[in-house]
């Protein structure tokens, strides 16, 4: 099969002493065809890799693959979200991948995908596509998230068993920064990829909020899966931190984000299940009492963060073309007691 939209592609993968998954990742797209394919049946994509921590075995690792593969180095390690934006400059088609270094690409057909759905659909700003987890049995995930009226993000992939009609092409708030894409244009409407004072975690959710924003949608594509090594990256950090910035991030993204009614109700609503799943953590002892300081710890962290807050807010102000509400009909559901409680660990 002939996939010549690759020429309208570049995929970004974000590396950190990541060298034999980045491998993994960069072979699997070869193979598949997606770049580099010396037969000429196939368009080719461009790939950047974006060393967040340069050495030179990743660079020559980077060029072994040849002028397909772009070596961009990233000094200071600025994560996940520092990353990718290094990345845009560098991205001069039509279209945007950020893959994850822990992924496996099986088929081309995955990518093409969701560059189909791009070219059939104008008003769909970032696309993302199917995964499965192969250290859970294969369970599915990446199939879309939505925003309830609680204030979290919550996906039916966290179920072992998502209902089959989940898992089909849909509308939702946010979508996987494993397997996801856009066009480029819509950065110069969201003002730009990642917010920088993320770093990791929640960064991707962020970006898909702005999009509709901007007027554009956000959708889920079923495509054939690609593998996702989940926690490969970001098992290395020490988990009650990563939860203090997670849920930091996310408290900072609503006060950005949302207009003054609805930073009232989600905020607010958001805060007080963070209280909940602290004291949650604290009752069931077993280094509860830790987990429980990074929650309390992520409100005083957002309600210290105020200046940028204020700042990154009137950045927005003027390139909101959707209001909350209309977003909402669109992409909020609410979460299935089941998967509340799951989360409470209750």
């Amino acid at each position: 099969m002939r996939f010549p939209e690759f020429d309208n592609l570049t995929i970004v993968i974000v590396t950190y002493k990541g060298d034999a998954l980045l491998r993994g990742c960069l072979d699997s797209l070869r193979d598949a065809g997606v770049f580099g394919d010396t037969r000429g049946r196939r368009g080719s994509a461009k790939v950047v890799v974006v060393d967040n921590s340069p050495s030179a075995a990743t660079r020559s690792l980077a060029g072994s693959y040849g002028e397909a593969v772009e070596y961009v180095v990233s000094p200071g390690n600025p994560g996940f979200a520092g990353g990718n934006n290094r990345a845009v400059p560098f991205c001069n088609r039509k279209y945007v991948l950020l893959l994850n270094n822990d992924t496996v690409v099986r088929h081309a057909e995955s990518i093409a995908a969701l560059v189909e759905f791009l070219d059939a659909h104008p008003r769909c700003g970032v696309a993302g596509g199917t995964g499965v987890l192969p250290k859970s049995g294969g369970a599915v995930c990446g199939c879309g998230a939505f925003l309830s009226p609680l204030g979290n993000v919550w996906s039916y992939a966290q179920s072992r068993n998502p209902p089959p009609d989940e898992t089909h092409t849909k509308p939702c708030f946010a979508v996987g920064g494993f397997f996801l894409m856009f066009r480029r244009e819509i950065l110069a409407r969201t003002r730009g990829l990642f917010h920088p004072n993320f770093w990791c975690y929640y960064e991707e959710i962020d970006f898909c909020h702005r999009v509709w924003m901007a007027g554009f949608e956000v959708w889920y594509v079923e495509s054939p899966p690609i593998e996702h090594l989940m926690g490969e990256t970001a098992g290395r950090f020490e988990r009650n931190r990563v939860m203090r910035r997670y849920l930091r991030n996310i408290l900072f993204s609503f006060q950005v984000n949302l207009s003054f009614l609805s930073r009232l109700w989600l905020v607010n609503s958001f805060r007080a299940l963070i209280l909940m799943r602290g004291f949650c953590h604290l009752f069931r002892g077993n280094g509860g009492f830790a987990a429980f300081k990074s929650h309390v710890g992520a409100i005083a962290d957002s309600l210290g963060d105020r200046r940028r807050i204020l700042a990154a807010r009137r950045r927005l102000s003027r390139t909101r073309a959707r209001g909350d509400f209309a977003i909402f009909r669109r992409a909020m559901r609410p979460q299935p007691f089941s998967l509340i409680r799951s989360s409470l660990g209750i």
